[in-house]
């Protein structure tokens, strides 16, 4: 999140959802949808289990376009398809040749205590207090609590006065323009990246859709937070993103 051309790397990570898959989704038959006020391509996405690249195709649009509130969408409808977790071998092999870098496949966390919080944040009652929000914005999306909150410890410890050295803000630490694209892209009004409630709905929304990107791989969802999706599908997870990733990973225990 940290990185300067984050935005342009989130906003062409859009496209990568026309690969994400929808294992685990009961079939439903295609429908039409009118585009109402503060919805985007990626709210529709998940509300009807299909992707951004499944409904922008069906439509006849590019996954970046913008909705035009009343406009009829053609829903396409799901097919029955296998299990969570259990990808095809040639879904396996294809996501290997098409990237070299095998670090979420062979990485291992070191582990850490289980709900022992750090001890900072078990003296920082101003901290605990923003506990119900990251409860709050992990069940509106979806997401994993552990996760939310670990990466927000390990990018803020909980701040939301903390502004990094490349100009990323809050307790997410969250660039301006990816701010921007979560605000008009993944959640369909403005927000402000100032406000700690705000501010960590832009985590946990870009999380989720992160996730989506990534087919639900928790390591490969923290990398791509860290370098951006673009990145780690054509480079894999740099050396620092991999520091990174152990990081969060040896983090989660502790707010599980």
């Amino acid at each position: 999140m940290r990185r300067q051309f984050h935005r342009a790397l989130a906003l062409a990570g859009l496209g990568l959802l026309a690969t994400a898959g929808t294992a685990g989704f009961a079939p439903r038959a295609a429908r039409t949808y009118t585009v109402q006020p503060g919805d985007s391509l990626w709210a529709i996405s998940r509300a009807d289990s299909v992707t951004v690249g499944q409904l922008a195709g069906a439509n006849h649009m590019n996954p970046n376009d913008i909705l035009l509130i009343g406009r009829h969408l053609s829903i396409p409808g799901t097919s029955p398809s296998p299990a969570a977790g259990a990808p095809s071998a040639s879904a396996t092999v294809a996501a290997k040749a098409a990237n070299p870098w095998t670090f979420c496949t062979t990485f291992r966390s070191s582990g850490a205590p289980v709900g022992v919080l750090p001890d900072l944040l078990r003296r920082s009652p101003h901290r605990l207090a923003l506990q119900p929000l990251y409860i709050k914005w992990a069940n509106r999306y979806g997401l994993s609590l552990a996760l939310l909150e670990a990466i927000g410890w390990q990018e803020s410890g909980w701040q939301q006065g903390v502004v990094s050295s490349t100009g990323a803000i809050g307790a997410g630490q969250i660039m301006p323009g990816t701010a921007s694209f979560i605000a008009s892209t993944l959640i369909g009004r403005p927000l402000d990246i100032h406000s700690v409630s705000d501010n960590i709905r832009m985590s946990a929304a870009f999380l989720a859709y992160l996730a989506d990107v990534e087919g639900n791989n928790r390591c490969a969802t923290i990398a791509a937070y860290y370098e951006g999706p673009l990145n780690l599908g054509t480079y894999g997870v740099f050396s620092d993103t991999q520091s990174y990733v152990a990081s969060v990973e040896a983090l989660i225990p502790r707010f599980e």
